[in-house]
C-alpha cells in the first residue's frame, strides 16, 4: 500500500453547532488494498506498528492532508501521537510541512492524544509552542475519559478540546456523562479553549450538546469519513 499510494485520507465533518455549517474536516486514515477495498485502521494499525511501517504511514497521511488545504477552505485537523513528536525524523518533517505551507497553516489544527507514556514531555511542549507560533491550532482529543489530567492539558496550551465519544455517545441516558461534559465545557470556557463533541450520531444528542454549550459537532448525524468534497 504504501509502494503503490494505497495510504489515503478520508476526511469527516466537524461543523459549528451555532451554524451548523462545515469549518473543519478531521484527516482519518485508510488502506486500499489490492483489491480495491478501503480498510479503516483496525485492520491494519496494530500489525504496521509490529512491523515499524507505523511512521511511513503516518508521515503519508499528514501529508495528504496537507494536500487537502488546497482542495478546500476548511480547516483540517491531523491527528497526532506524542510518541510521532517525540522521534525526531517525524518531528522535523511536520515542522518542515508547517514551514512550506505556512501561508495555510492557519487551517491546520494537531489533534493530540493523551498520552500518560510521555517520555520527552519538554520536547512536546517546545514543537507545540514553535507551530502555535506559525498559526496551527492544537487539540487534545478524547478529553473527560481515562487519563485526562486537567494540568498537564494546560501544560499543552490547547486551543480546542475533544470530548470523550463515549461520553457523548450515551448523554441522552446517562446523567454521569452530562456532568462531566459540563465539567469539560465550564473548564474550556474559563480557559478560552473550543470544545468539540465527537460521536454526535443524532439529533437528540445535538440538541443537548448545544444546550451545553459546546461549540463544535463530529459524527454521523453530519457525516461519515468520506474523500473530501471538492470546492
Amino acid at each position: 500500500a504504501l509502494q503503490k499510494s494505497g495510504i489515503i485520507s478520508y476526511f469527516q465533518p466537524i461543523v459549528d453547532n451555532k451554524t451548523k455549517q462545515v469549518v473543519k474536516y478531521e484527516s482519518l486514515v485508510r488502506l486500499v488494498n489490492e483489491y480495491g477495498e478501503v480498510w479503516a485502521p483496525w485492520k491494519f494499525f496494530f500489525i504496521s506498528k509490529k512491523g515499524r511501517y507505523y511512521t511511513q504511514i503516518t508521515q503519508r497521511v499528514v501529508e495528504n492532508s496537507f494536500k487537502a488545504l488546497y482542495e478546500t477552505q476548511a480547516g483540517i485537523t491531523i491527528n497526532l501521537s506524542a510518541l510521532d513528536i517525540e522521534e525526531h525524523t517525524m518531528r522535523e518533517h511536520l515542522l518542515e510541512l508547517v514551514k512550506e505551507h505556512a501561508s495555510r497553516a492557519h487551517r491546520i489544527t494537531f489533534e493530540l492524544l493523551e498520552d500518560e507514556n510521555v517520555k520527552e514531555f519538554e520536547i512536546i511542549k517546545r514543537f507545540i509552542q514553535y507551530v502555535k507560533a506559525m498559526g496551527v491550532s492544537i487539540a487534545i482529543d478524547d478529553f473527560g475519559s481515562g487519563y485526562s489530567n486537567f494540568e498537564r492539558l494546560l501544560d499543552y496550551e490547547p486551543d480546542i478540546i475533544k470530548i470523550d465519544g463515549s461520553l457523548v455517545k450515551n448523554i441522552a441516558t446517562d446523567d454521569y456523562s452530562i456532568s462531566i461534559v459540563k465539567l469539560v465545557v465550564n473548564f474550556a470556557k474559563e480557559h478560552g479553549i473550543k470544545t468539540v463533541a465527537e460521536f454526535v450520531e443524532n439529533e437528540t444528542i445535538y440538541n443537548i450538546l448545544y444546550d451545553l454549550g459546546v461549540d463544535y459537532s463530529q459524527g454521523y448525524y453530519f457525516g461519515k469519513p468520506e474523500p473530501l468534497p471538492k470546492k
